[in-house]
């Protein structure tokens, strides 16, 4: 009983230093298999009483665009997983303050978006011989017009979109729009705390409004990170393979 009580008291609430969150042993809710949910899972919203997760996948033509969109309700208690019309409007308000530009507790901790273009070639450029000297095209030398031409049309330059943090690079977007809040999430109010993880999966990376930063125990492959509108817990789907996730919860405090 007393091992009970002080874990409650240390995963009350999380501190606003970042270095002192620590993460309860996870549990999971149920798998999550997104060939059955025919598309790319893309949010992951959790109810105000906590009692209901929202889940939302695209699928998407050969263009990116998106060309069906499909809703699902996973209940906490149940575990079970049922179809759902529409996004919920607890969903939608959600997500709004979950990936919002600021923190919902600190308007100046926020999310700097910057942009720069790179020239990514698919082939290696010509080096040698006359004509990459400025002289004439000289095929024995190893370097000819048709070369030039060729290491051309495969240089393609990429735009680079660019979400920091506190000097701190939360995520890249090359050649495609920025989707906020898929692989971040704010604390709720009034905590200023963001989480973030790699968009393909990684390591629960935690920050606060001063800059400091800690790596969560115990998770690996975390995609879709979310806070519990109350700030005590973070879900999150845990990547097994290329379709299939753990959908997990792990109270949340300090060390």
């Amino acid at each position: 009983m007393l091992a009970f009580i002080l874990a409650a008291l240390l995963f009350q609430t999380p501190p606003s230093d970042a270095r002192q969150v620590a993460l309860s042993p996870a549990r999971i809710v149920t798998e999550v298999d997104a060939s059955r949910l025919k598309g790319d899972i893309v949010r992951l919203a959790w109810s105000p009483d906590g009692s209901q997760f929202y889940l939302q996948a695209v699928e998407r033509d050969s263009y990116g665009t998106v060309k069906q969109t499909r809703h699902y309700l996973v209940s906490t208690a149940s575990r079970s997983m049922k179809d759902a019309d529409a996004e919920p409007a607890w969903a939608s308000t959600y997500w709004g303050w979950k990936s919002a530009q600021a923190s919902p507790g600190a308007a100046a901790f926020k999310i700097d978006v910057s942009s720069r273009q790179e020239m990514k070639r698919s082939t290696a450029a010509p080096t040698g011989g006359a004509l990459a000297k400025g002289g004439a095209a000289d095929p024995a030398a190893g370097t000819t017009l048709q070369d030039v031409a060729s290491a051309s049309d495969a240089a393609q330059v990429q735009t680079i979109y660019s979400l920091k943090v506190k000097g701190e690079t939360i995520g890249e977007w090359i050649n495609e729009a920025v989707v906020p809040g898929v692989n971040f999430a704010w604390a709720p109010a009034p905590h200023a705390l963001l989480v973030f993880a790699k968009r393909d999966g990684g390591p629960l990376v935690v920050l606060d409004a001063a800059g400091r930063k800690q790596e969560l125990a115990g998770v690996k492959t975390a995609v879709l990170p979310a806070w519990s509108s109350d700030g005590t817990k973070l879900a999150w789907l845990e990547r097994k393979n290329k379709k299939t996730y753990d959908l997990k919860i792990a109270e949340i405090g300090a060390r």
